[in-house]
């Protein structure tokens, strides 16, 4: 039973290691390129871009926040630069 406990938590463990998404982990300067290039669209490549560079205008570090936090901190910035849609009749 001991042993058959070792084994499940092993598979389980090697799985959850497996299954994790990229864009939950930490910014990296020399590999994100490859991460963004197989696990983001070009929108949130777009996003993402766009908070690397109001990140280094405003002194801010970007391996503080992981791939998809940069992602979600754009698509904001876009979002608030966006004009303001009216309906024209």
């Amino acid at each position: 039973m001991k042993r058959f406990l070792v084994v499940l938590l092993t598979v389980f463990t090697s799985f959850s290691l497996v299954s994790c998404d990229p864009l939950d982990k930490k910014y990296n300067k020399e590999q994100y390129s490859e991460v963004m290039a197989e696990h983001a669209d070009s929108a949130s490549r777009s996003a993402f871009n766009r908070a690397m560079v109001d990140n280094e205008i405003n002194d801010i570090r970007n391996e503080d926040f992981t791939y998809q936090e940069l992602i979600d901190q754009g698509k904001t910035l876009q979002r608030k630069e966006q004009p303001g849609k009216s309906v024209a009749r």
